[in-house]
């Protein structure tokens, strides 16, 4: 009676709040099936709880929509056993419509928890190849700079080598022609001294 009653306030008053509505609505609905002897009808109004039930799973009241249609099984069970299989049908492709619906979304965050380790990993890949390329490079400096000092002491040392040899060449060549001249003046003091004697 007091259901009833509730019914009957929720369709006249117009100025109930939407979450009164909400309840209003679900109770309603299980009034007019409790009072309902005509099998259309019933058929109607158990599509009418499922969408309400459907409408409470939306707002993530899951549990409260689940509670709600099985109150009403053995209702409509008593009523008509035919609507009754019509309404398990109706309960178990709204729970398979979950089910998918809940993969899907977490199939989608799987997907973008993925799609983050992915994008970390390929930083970090870059990261390491700009670190092994910055070392290399400087490797390849380092490598550079030790040749050119090389080539340096290298042609330091050849020239240094060089002009050791021209000075000695010189040298030689000098004192080879100071023997030389040394030698022509003792020959022509011979010479005189004997240009004398005569």
């Amino acid at each position: 009676m007091a259901a009833a009653l509730v019914a009957a306030v929720a369709f006249t008053s117009c100025g109930s709040k939407a979450v009164n509505e909400a309840a209003d609505e679900g109770e309603a609905l299980k009034t007019k099936i409790e009072n309902c002897s005509d099998p259309d009808s019933l058929k109607i109004y158990v599509e009418q709880a499922q969408e309400y039930a459907k409408k409470l799973e939306a707002e993530g009241k899951g549990a409260e929509a689940e509670a709600y249609l099985d109150e009403l099984v053995p209702t409509v069970q008593q009523k008509d056993p035919s609507v009754a299989s019509y309404f398990e049908e109706l309960k178990n492709k709204a729970k398979e419509e979950v089910s998918a619906a809940k993969e899907g979304v977490d199939s989608v965050a799987n997907a973008a928890v993925d799609g983050v380790k992915e994008a970390g990993e390929n930083v970090k890949e870059a990261g390491e190849n700009a670190v092994n390329a910055a070392k290399e490079a400087g490797v390849n400096a380092v490598n550079s700079a030790k040749e050119a000092g090389a080539n340096a002491v290298n042609s330091a040392k050849e020239k240094g080598t060089e002009a050791v040899d021209a000075a000695k060449n010189a040298g030689t060549n000098a004192v080879n022609k100071g023997k030389e001249k040394a030698s022509d003046a003792v020959q022509k003091g011979a010479d005189k001294v004997k240009d004398l004697l005569k």
